[in-house]
């Protein structure tokens, strides 16, 4: 009986170090994000001036989809000092997901001052202007990530990503009568304008993707972590495209999705 009462008091002081944030972060690893969410929560109360905590919690909620989440709680980071070049680089990828591309553009800009040579950031900084119809500096970029890059594989991932980017042009202005002004649309987390009439007009239906705006999406698609939709969006563009160059691009692309 004394044997088994040492074992397990042993046992007990072992648990009583394991904090929540340690929680946190095994819960996380496993890719269990809601336990691991809770214990973020419970180190948060414990310890409210704990960047890493925040900064992990943002990640988790990244993961859970609650990107307004997942944004709040890396900004608080950043505003509690954290200096980690990777919390820039993880809310500027929430910010493409809200397409508030200029904010993603300018927090994957500082995380390279930090890092100059941090690949993944330049490459999303590249994949930011492209899609906000930026597309010679997004080159730009893509190809420095793609010299930076040190591991073959993610290399071979970004050429085959280039490869298959199709041009974007920046939207054409719509022009209305006076009679009918046009609202400029809301930021993201805004309401409509107060004094802005509720529209009972029927939107016009949108046209069906053609081949460079689904390897579009497919991209973009892809940037936010949703890969099944990526290889949907791919794999209907490869069906579309007829040009024999751009059929491989987006089939080497489609294939190092597949495969990972």
């Amino acid at each position: 009986m004394r044997a088994w009462s040492v074992v397990l008091i042993v046992a007990a002081a072992a648990c009583s170090t394991i904090t929540p944030f340690d929680r946190g972060l095994s819960f996380a690893q496993r890719g269990q994000d809601l336990a691991a969410k809770e214990a973020f929560d419970e180190a948060i109360r414990r310890s409210p001036e704990s960047a890493p905590a925040y900064a992990n919690r943002g990640s988790v909620r990244a993961r859970l989809g609650d990107l307004d989440g997942a944004n709040e709680d890396y900004t608080k980071a950043l505003a509690l000092g954290s200096r980690d070049g990777d919390v820039l680089f993880n809310r500027g990828l929430v910010l493409v997901s809200k397409r508030d591309y200029q904010g993603a553009i300018t927090d994957f800009t500082t995380a390279l001052s930090v890092n100059p040579r941090h690949a993944e950031a330049l490459f999303a900084r590249g994949s930011a202007r492209w899609l906000a119809g930026d597309t010679e500096p997004a080159r730009a970029d893509w190809l420095r990530a793609i010299e930076l890059e040190p591991e073959p594989r993610q290399k071979a991932r970004m050429r085959a990503a280039v490869d298959s980017a199709p041009p974007v042009a920046r939207p054409a202005v719509l022009t209305s009568s006076p009679a009918a002004p046009v609202a400029a649309a809301p930021g993201p987390g805004t309401g409509p304008p107060a004094s802005a009439p509720a529209s009972t007009s029927i939107p016009p239906a949108q046209a069906p993707l053609d081949s460079r705006g689904l390897a579009a999406r497919g991209l973009e698609r892809e940037l936010k972590g949703d890969r099944p939709g990526a290889i949907t969006d791919l794999r209907a563009a490869l069906a579309a495209e007829t040009d024999p160059e751009r059929r491989q691009g987006i089939r080497n692309l489609l294939q190092l999705l597949d495969a990972r």
